[in-house]
């Protein structure tokens, strides 16, 4: 039992790792946090879903998708460039490794691996949560000032842009749920920073 309650001594490392997005309170997003917020969401949009999927799958990457920042960090997106990524890439491979080593858990190590090689429905909506879970936070944050404080616009091209807008076609109801976060914000925008979001789109 010890191997097991070293995992469970790592995996709480998780709740101790946070994000850059911002909660309705003003405090930043545990990772597990956000990782419970994507498997919540993929439990009330499974009706509306038009593609058969594993729910149960569907749940396990939720869950396990980012545990690798128990070991190697969150890294904030305005930070990352091609360098950058390479470095975290190999951070999390290397703690996915020290992970397994303290639990060897095949269907775990699957679940990690179809998460990242994006291949299946299953592992497709879970990155679409993923991203749709920081719309959400962008929309409850205490304070929207930030989305116009890195250069070029950066997390509102990333987030709320027609272009990334697209990734959620495939699902209707998660575009239908994208466009809505996505007009709230900008309500927000104008009414609490008088920001029109057209200087963004230019």
């Amino acid at each position: 039992m010890r191997h097991l309650v070293d995992f469970l001594q790592i995996a709480e490392k998780l709740e101790c790792e946070y994000r850059l997005t911002r909660m309705s309170d003003g405090a930043q997003q545990a990772v597990a946090s956000h990782s419970w917020s994507m498997a919540l969401m993929a439990i009330v949009l499974r009706p509306y879903l038009k593609n058969p999927i594993d729910m149960e799958r569907v749940l396990k990457m939720c869950l396990l998708h980012d545990l690798p920042e128990a070991i190697a960090h969150d890294v904030p997106l305005h930070e990352q460039n091609a360098e950058v990524r390479a470095q975290k890439h190999q951070r999390e491979a290397d703690a996915v490794a020290q992970i397994l080593s303290v639990v060897d858990n095949d269907d775990m190590r699957a679940c990690l691996d179809e998460y990242e090689m994006r291949t299946t429905p299953e592992a497709r909506l879970v990155k679409a949560l993923d991203v749709l879970d920081t719309g959400v936070q962008h929309m409850c944050a205490k304070d929207l000032q930030y989305i116009g404080e890195y250069a070029d616009n950066f997390y509102w091209r990333l987030f709320f842009d027609d272009k990334f807008a697209k990734m959620f076609d495939f699902e209707p109801v998660l575009r239908q749920v994208f466009d809505e976060i996505r007009e709230r914000v900008v309500t927000r925008l104008r009414t609490e920073l008088n920001i029109d979001v057209e200087v963004f789109r230019k």
